[in-house]
Order: structure tokens, then C-alpha cells, then sequence
């Protein structure tokens, strides 16, 4: 005892404690071993994913705290491109499925910062939650999350200040947008037929081709008819190398209704959404606006039949030719011989007598040909219309001032009613009056900016007529030519052109006569008159 008692106090307890601490260390160690460490990282949107390094970060600093803890190596790495106001995340679902799995171990979740996990109050508490759920717990570099209330008013200030940069961070995003629209400058994704270039130290749409002139064609074609139906402006941009498809090679029928309602191509802006009405943009147009309306006035009409989209080259004739018979359109197909196949048109109508029965493709083309032929006017007609035609063109340009005077007075009346209807609007309470009021705002808004176009147009002098009406009389000279270039847009563009209805055939005379479009009936008229009568014999009288 005298010699325990001669051990000093502190030398006995630090013979019993050396064992406990090496007990206590060899016990830290092996929950440290047991612990699997997750980490989240997240960015607002797939371009940072491109740009900068923000997941890369978040991951090194995520690792860092880990290991200052003592914590074992990171098992695994959830990420996702998602903005902080929403819950539905791709990678946060597979962190959740990775938790669950290992619902046995101890997990931790390591996130950047609180923002990393979101930006929104409400979806904050729905992930701390479902993390919570799965028997994980969730830590941060820069804040520690406990389950006290002076904790949670802290965590709830900073998911609130987090949601309020956010909001704050979209308005300002929203203002600047806003004001370059005002400005004229489109600042959303570009449309075909555009892309971004840097003029003057402006980011402006500029055409890009050969895209630009596909999409002109496409809408001009549509304004003048030349294409009847969506599909078929959808069959030409398929068709159309370089034009923009689905990885199968189609154009899906919505981006077709967005090029032809998009008041881009014509030169101007509008978004409504933010109230910038329409006016002119910084871009150049493809189009003019007249042309623009004409196709909403075409959309909005009755609808029609879509075109068929079996047509071919083989087989140009299939929709525009009927039998004689029955009036019933004919069909069209090959026919298996015993060493080739053989085209043919038929009629497709059981009660005809004529069901069945084949009439040779190359023969009843060749027929066609030589009905375009007839109607090739000579060349003294051709001379005698183009004549015509420069009168016609001068007496239009010497009365442009009188028409831009009319435009100026109509362009004043519109903005006086557009003056008026502000006024209504203002002093309007009624929400169904006010948003009829500012639907007829928007259509005179819309009227102003075409009268507008008119007047510009008509101060400009007229182009030369040479060089504007050189295609239409190539076209009236010879609309068989056309014809032989072997296009489907181009003989559908013949029979459209020339007739104003379908051809009628039968195998014993051919073609029907059928009824011409007006350039040709005046090209006739024009060649009937020229032709010098003469005077018959006449007969003594008894």
C-alpha cells in the first residue's frame, strides 16, 4: 500500500487512461470505416455544364471537407443541370435510390453550399427531407444543420435569401432581355435560317445559308399558293438539303407552324408575353411584312385537304388528272412484268367502266408535253404582251405619289384609333373589355406597321421592269420547259400555273380541253385579235 500510496496521483491515472484513449481512437476509426461518404453537386442549366468548371469545384470542395473530417473517401458523386426552383432532378432521384440501398450504413450527404440544393423555400424542405427519410444525414462546409429551432430559423433565413437571389437574379435577367426587345434585338434561341454574329458590338440575327433562302422559298411559296397545305411546305423543307431535321430526316409539323407564324422573317420583333409590341428589328428580313400577312391570312382561311405525300417524280400527274369517265383523280403505280416494271395511271373508281384499266404513263406525259406546247405563244405575242405589260408598269409608277398620299392618310387614321383605344383601355375596369381592347390594339398595331412598310416601299423608285418580269414571261414563253426539268415542285408549280382545274383523260383523244389561268386566256385573247381576217368571196346575186 505505502508504495501505491507513493505513486504519484497523476502517474496511476495516466497508467489507467493510455489504454482507454487508444480503445477510444481504435473505436472513432472504425465508425469513420463504416461511414459512406455522397456527395451532390448541381449547376442551374447544361451550358455551365460546357462552361467553366462549377460541378469540378463543388466536387474538390466537397472532397476537401471530407477529408478535414476525418471522413472516409468519397463513395459517390450525384450531380444534376437543373435550376434550384424545381424538385425534379435526375441525379438527386439516383442519390435517393443509392441512399435506400445502403439504408443499413451510416450515409452522409455533403453539398457545396445550402444554394447547391436549392433556390426555392418549399423545395429546400421537400429534399432535406427526402434525404432525411432515407436515415441519411446532410452536411455543408459552410453551415451546420441541427434540429434545435434557433437551427432551423437559421437554415429557413438562408433558404430564403437563397430564394430571394434567385427571384431577384430572373428579374434582372428579365429586364435586360426586355429592354434589348424593346431595342429591336431578338435575344432568344435563333430561328432557321438565322444564327447569332457580333455587328457593331450588337449580338444581331444574321442569315445564314443556304438555310435562309430555303426557309424565303418555303414562306413565299406558301403566300402565293404555290404550296396549298402545311404538308406540303413540310414535304419541301424535308426535301431540302442543309435544311434543319429530326435525327429520322423529318421536319415535324410544329417547327413548320413556327416558321410560318415567326413575324421574324419579315424583319420585325414582337413578344407580347412582356408587352413589347411589334417593331421593326435590327435583323435583316426575309421576307417582306405583306407577304408575312398574306400568310396568316391563308392560315386563318378554311382548311384544306393535305396534299398527298406519295407524290413523285415518277408519277407528277397522280393528282391533277381525271378520268374522263367518272371524273375520278387517277392512280398511278408500277406493274410487275416477267423482266421489268412497267408504269401506269388507272382509274381507282369500281364503278367506272374504266376500273382497272391501265393508260401508259410516257405515253399520257407525252401527250402533256404537247399540250404545254400548244399553248407556247409565239414570239410576236410574247412581244405584243410584254408591251402590255411596260405600259401597265409605267402608269403604276407614275401613280405611286398619289398612292403613298392615300397610305399616309390611312397610316394617320389608324393612329388615331390606336390613340383612342389607349384611352379606353385606360379608363376601362372591366378585364374581358380591356383584353378585347388590347386583342383590336394589337391587330392596328399591326395594320400601322404594314401601311408603314407600303409607304417605305413606295418612296423607294420602282425596280427595273426588265429585270423583275424577265422570269413571269420566260415562264408564259414556254411553260413546258419547266415542266422538263423533272422537279415535283416544279410540275406541280405547272399545273397550278396554267390550269385552273384538273385535266380530264381518256385513252381514245387525250386530253380534255380544259380551262387556262388568266395570263394565258389574255395571251390567246391577245393572239385571236392579232390574227388579220379575211374577207370570204362573196356570191353574185342572181
Amino acid at each position: 500500500m505505502a508504495v501505491a500510496d507513493d505513486v504519484p496521483q497523476k502517474d496511476r491515472g495516466d497508467a489507467h487512461s493510455t489504454p482507454n484513449n487508444e480503445s477510444i481512437k481504435q473505436t472513432e476509426s472504425k465508425v469513420m470505416s463504416d461511414l459512406i461518404i455522397v456527395g451532390y453537386g448541381r449547376v442551374s442549366g447544361k451550358k455551365q455544364l460546357k462552361e467553366g468548371d462549377g460541378l469540378g469545384s463543388q466536387e474538390a470542395r466537397i472532397k476537401d471537407y471530407a477529408r478535414n473530417r476525418g471522413y472516409p473517401s468519397l463513395s459517390a458523386m450525384f450531380v444534376d443541370d437543373r435550376t434550384g426552383s424545381t424538385e425534379h432532378r435526375p441525379g438527386f432521384a439516383d442519390m435517393l435510390k443509392f441512399l435506400i440501398k445502403n439504408r443499413r450504413a451510416r450515409c452522409v450527404v455533403i453539398i457545396d453550399d445550402i444554394t447547391r440544393l436549392a433556390r426555392s423555400v418549399i423545395v429546400h424542405h421537400k429534399l432535406r427531407a427526402a434525404i432525411a427519410a432515407t436515415g441519411a444525414r446532410l452536411e455543408c462546409p459552410s453551415f451546420e444543420f441541427g434540429e434545435s429551432s434557433d437551427d432551423i430559423l437559421v437554415e429557413n433565413l438562408l433558404a430564403s435569401v437563397s430564394q430571394h437571389q434567385r427571384q431577384k437574379n430572373g428579374e434582372q435577367v428579365r429586364n435586360r432581355m426586355r429592354g434589348r426587345l424593346l431595342n429591336g434585338y431578338w435575344c432568344f434561341s435563333k430561328p432557321p435560317g438565322y444564327e447569332y454574329a457580333r455587328v457593331a458590338g450588337q449580338k444581331v440575327l444574321v442569315p445564314r445559308e443556304p438555310v435562309a433562302s430555303i426557309a424565303t422559298e418555303a414562306l413565299e411559296g406558301f403566300a402565293s399558293g404555290r404550296f396549298q397545305t402545311k404538308a406540303e411546305v413540310q414535304r419541301f423543307l424535308e426535301n431540302s438539303p442543309g435544311y434543319p431535321k429530326q435525327p429520322d430526316g423529318t421536319v415535324k409539323v410544329d417547327r413548320v407552324t413556327e416558321l410560318l407564324t415567326s413575324l421574324l422573317y419579315a424583319g420585325y420583333i414582337e413578344y407580347l408575353p412582356w408587352d413589347v409590341s411589334i417593331r421593326r428589328g435590327h435583323h435583316q428580313a426575309l421576307i417582306t411584312f405583306e407577304t408575312y400577312q398574306r400568310i396568316q391570312e391563308r392560315l386563318r382561311g378554311a382548311a384544306k385537304t393535305p396534299g398527298r405525300s406519295d407524290l413523285s417524280e415518277h408519277f407528277p400527274l397522280r393528282q391533277a388528272v381525271q378520268c374522263a369517265h367518272c371524273n375520278r383523280l387517277l392512280g398511278g403505280a408500277y406493274s410487275v412484268g416477267r423482266s421489268a416494271e412497267y408504269p401506269y395511271y388507272f382509274c381507282l373508281n369500281k364503278k367506272c367502266i374504266r376500273y382497272r384499266k391501265s393508260f401508259g404513263r410516257d405515253e399520257m406525259h407525252n401527250q402533256f408535253e404537247a399540250l404545254l406546247k400548244k399553248l407556247t405563244p409565239s414570239a410576236e405575242i410574247i412581244e405584243i404582251a410584254t408591251a402590255v405589260f411596260r405600259n401597265t408598269w409605267e402608269k403604276r409608277s407614275a401613280g405611286a405619289a398619289e398612292r403613298t398620299a392615300l397610305l399616309r392618310r390611312e397610316l394617320a387614321t389608324t393612329d388615331n384609333s390606336i390613340g383612342r383605344l389607349i384611352d379606353l383601355i385606360t379608363g376601362a375596369a372591366n378585364a374581358e373589355l380591356i383584353a378585347t381592347y388590347e386583342a383590336r390594339l394589337v391587330d392596328l398595331q399591326r395594320q400601322k406597321t404594314a401601311l408603314a412598310e407600303k409607304i417605305e416601299i413606295g418612296a423607294k423608285t420602282m425596280p427595273d421592269f426588265d429585270a423583275t418580269l424577265r422570269t413571269a414571261i420566260t415562264f408564259l414563253s414556254s411553260p413546258w420547259k419547266l415542266w422538263e426539268t423533272g422537279k415535283t415542285e416544279d410540275r406541280r408549280a405547272v399545273r397550278k400555273l396554267v390550269f385552273t382545274e384538273n385535266l380530264q383523260y381518256a385513252p381514245e383523244v387525250g386530253f380534255r380541253t380544259a380551262e387556262t389561268t388568266l395570263p394565258f386566256r389574255v395571251l390567246e385573247g391577245l393572239q385571236v385579235d392579232n390574227v388579220e381576217m379575211v374577207r370570204t368571196a362573196g356570191i353574185e346575186p342572181a
